[in-house]
């Protein structure tokens, strides 16, 4: 008696092949969903990284601003202070995170600058001179803050530091900038604008540097209070 195999029909596979089709189609789908998830969180992780970076940079470079007066370019006016900060831009004297071979008091300065056609957020410093009017940026080292930054705006906020009534013109609450150039502000407050989105407001105290604090090319580290 012979006896014969029986095999698999046409259609069944049909039915077989069409279904590990579309098993394949939904594994590559899900496959797909994951990379691109992790992709966004790899992404997520970045700018919160870099979000941390810049504002810890800067509550150590503007934190610690040099209250040192310069004599003004009218004989008769009263001497000003080295830090000016526009809409969108600041610069100013203060004191380089201590780290090997730098330190000391440096001219810095914040701003969105564009390279390549591209915006980002630019510290740039110099080592301070006896000549604070004389200074070329365009020489200066840099240092990349923020990718694809598109703008920044700079408010700021201060008293008098002598007690009672405000004088004449004061600034009151948050301005744009800081208008006065007798005295530095209280408080700093950033706004950044990337494509992606606005950052959380950032506000740094100011805290004037004591006398001979952050001078020469050693370490400076701390800043005094008011």
């Amino acid at each position: 008696m012979t006896t014969r195999t029986r095999g698999f029909t046409l259609i069944e596979v049909v039915v077989t092949l069409s279904l590990l089709s579309l098993l394949i189609l939904s594994m590559a789908g899900v496959m797909q969903t994951i990379g691109q998830t992790t992709e966004r969180v790899d992404q997520r992780l970045d700018k919160a990284d870099e979000m941390r970076t810049a504002v810890f940079m800067l509550r150590q470079v503007l934190g610690r601003v040099s209250g040192q007066k310069t004599p003004p370019a009218d004989a008769t006016a009263s001497p000003i202070v080295q830090f000016r900060a526009a809409t969108n831009a600041i610069e100013w004297l203060g004191v380089m995170p201590a780290r090997p071979g730098v330190g000391g008091r440096y001219f810095f300065r914040l701003q969105v600058e564009t390279n390549n056609n591209q915006s980002q957020l630019v510290l740039r410093f110099l080592p301070w001179s006896l000549e604070p009017t004389k200074k070329d940026w365009n020489i200066a080292e840099r240092r990349i803050l923020v990718r694809n930054a598109t703008q920044l705006l700079v408010s700021a906020q201060g008293l008098p530091k002598s007690p009672g009534p405000l004088p004449e013109g004061w600034p009151q609450g948050w301005v744009s900038g800081w208008p006065r150039q007798d005295t530095l502000p209280d408080r700093v407050k950033i706004q950044l604008t990337t494509p992606s989105g606005d950052w959380p407001e950032i506000t740094i105290p100011v805290y004037e540097l004591t006398q001979g604090q952050g001078i020469g090319q050693g370490f400076a580290i701390g800043g005094g209070a008011r």
